[in-house]
């Protein structure tokens, strides 16, 4: 049996000229260039928004922080001021002996609340406790006259400011971790970003410089053909 050799096919093989080879290679650097630019100017516009929400949070957490110290320092001070008044509020008085227990209490709750690791509850029953007793004492003294007596209303609402001072305290001072954690985070993002820009703004030179290169060569090979 006589074997059949298949017939062998064969693709046409365009050779391309110089003219459309020079296009291809610049229609191949114009694409890539806007390709790049397009996305650089993206990015652009993502890092700006990135980096002023990480300046926005910075700044709230400067503020935070800021605000954490005045919080801290102010309940010392009102503690302080209660303090004289409530001196001030029993300075006349001859025979301490009925009142002098009191006075020894208050005198151990000043000395716990300069504990700057108190916890909340724990301040805000001192607090209480405070109010408790100097009523007590102004209750036991019956010949306060009214202008010492005067001195109880101040003392009661310096601790209720403290008392407001601490509850602000407790709303905000877990507040910077968050901040300090958002703003790591952002940081790190527009950083990448900033790193893709880079690499975007150097390949978009060398695409312009090719492009350069193979625009001039096209005319140099038209003309050399004239």
């Amino acid at each position: 049996m006589t074997e059949v050799e298949p017939q062998a096919t064969y693709e046409p093989v365009s050779i391309l000229n110089d003219a459309k080879l020079y296009s291809l290679v610049i229609d191949k650097h114009k694409r890539f260039s806007k390709e790049f630019t397009d996305e650089l100017e993206g990015l652009e516009v993502t890092v700006n928004s990135k980096r002023t929400e990480y300046q926005r949070i910075n700044k709230e957490l400067e503020a935070l922080e800021t605000r954490i110290v005045v919080l801290r320092e102010k309940r010392h001070q009102l503690y302080h001021q209660a303090k004289k008044l409530r001196i001030k509020l029993f300075e006349d008085i001859v025979e301490r002996e009925h009142i002098q227990h009191f006075e020894n209490e208050i005198g151990d709750i000043d000395n716990r609340l300069q504990n700057a690791n108190m916890s909340s509850q724990e301040e805000l029953d001192c607090i209480n406790r405070i109010r408790l007793l100097v009523n007590e004492m102004v209750q036991g003294v019956p010949e306060l006259d009214d202008v010492h007596r005067g001195f109880m209303p101040s003392i009661f609402d310096i601790l209720k400011t403290a008392e407001s001072a601490r509850k602000e305290l407790d709303d905000v001072q877990d507040a910077p971790a968050k901040h300090k954690s958002d703003s790591a985070s952002i940081k790190g993002e527009f950083e990448e970003m900033e790193s893709r820009q880079g690499w975007l703004k150097r390949r978009i030179e060398l695409h312009k410089d090719a492009l350069e290169y193979w625009e001039n060569t096209a005319v140099e090979g038209v003309s050399s053909h004239e």
